[in-house]
C-alpha cells in the first residue's frame, strides 16, 4: 500500500513538472571549437512585446541565456566575440477552436407499468432515467495568448545566424511567465549542439 502511495505521489510530481512549452532548435552545422566567445547584439536589435517588453524580463532573459552559455564554456568578450547573441520575445492573440461533444439527455419522468403479483393484474409507476445521446459537436472559440522566446547564436565573421533554439508556449499568468524565464532559457539551451 506505501509503495503504491509513494509511487502515485511520484508520478503527480513528475507530470506536475512538465512545463507547458514546446522547445525547438535549428542549426546548420554544428558549433566546432572555434566559437568560444560571445556577445550580445545592443537591445535596439532585439525586440520583445507585451508581458516581455519590461527590463526585469529582458534581464532575466540575457542572464539566464549567458549563465547557460557559460555552462558549456563560453567566455563573455565584447570585444572580439565570435558568435553574437541576439533574443526575440512575442506574445501573440491567439483564437483556438475546440470541439466539444454535445449530448441529449432526456429528462426522467415516471412511467406507467404493468405487473402481475400472485395472479392478480396492477399498475405501478416506475421512474425511468434514459442514457444520454450523442448528437453532435459545438466548436467553441478561445482567445489565448501565445509566447515565444528565441535565441540566435551569429557568426559575426559571415554574419549567418548558425544556430536558433525556441520555446512556445501558452501564458495564462504573466507572472508566472516571467518567473519561468530561466527554466525556458535552461530548456532551450539544452538543444545547442556542443
Amino acid at each position: 500500500m506505501k509503495k503504491q502511495i509513494l509511487m502515485i505521489l511520484g508520478l503527480v510530481a513528475v507530470l506536475s513538472s512538465c512545463s507547458n512549452y514546446n522547445y525547438y532548435a535549428v542549426s546548420n552545422k554544428k558549433l566546432n571549437s572555434s566559437y568560444r566567445t560571445y556577445a550580445w547584439l545592443p537591445e535596439s536589435k532585439s525586440k520583445a512585446s507585451n508581458i516581455y517588453d519590461n527590463d526585469i524580463a529582458a534581464d532575466r532573459i540575457v542572464e539566464a541565456a549567458s549563465a547557460e552559455l557559460n555552462k558549456r564554456s563560453f567566455k563573455l568578450n565584447n570585444k572580439r566575440p565570435d558568435v553574437l547573441i541576439r533574443y526575440t520575445a512575442v506574445v501573440n492573440n491567439e483564437t483556438r477552436s475546440y470541439n466539444d461533444p454535445v449530448y441529449y439527455d432526456a429528462p426522467g419522468r415516471y412511467v406507467p407499468r404493468f405487473g402481475v403479483h400472485r395472479g392478480r393484474a396492477f399498475y405501478y409507476y416506475a421512474y425511468r432515467d434514459p442514457f444520454p445521446v450523442y448528437v453532435g459537436t459545438e466548436q467553441r472559440r478561445v482567445n489565448v495568448k501565445q509566447g515565444s522566446i528565441m535565441i540566435d547564436l551569429i557568426d559575426r565573421r559571415t554574419k549567418k545566424v548558425i544556430w536558433r533554439g525556441w520555446a512556445e508556449g501558452e501564458l495564462n499568468n504573466p507572472e508566472k511567465a516571467i518567473d519561468q524565464i530561466p527554466k525556458v532559457i535552461e530548456n532551450i539551451f539544452k538543444k545547442l549542439p556542443v
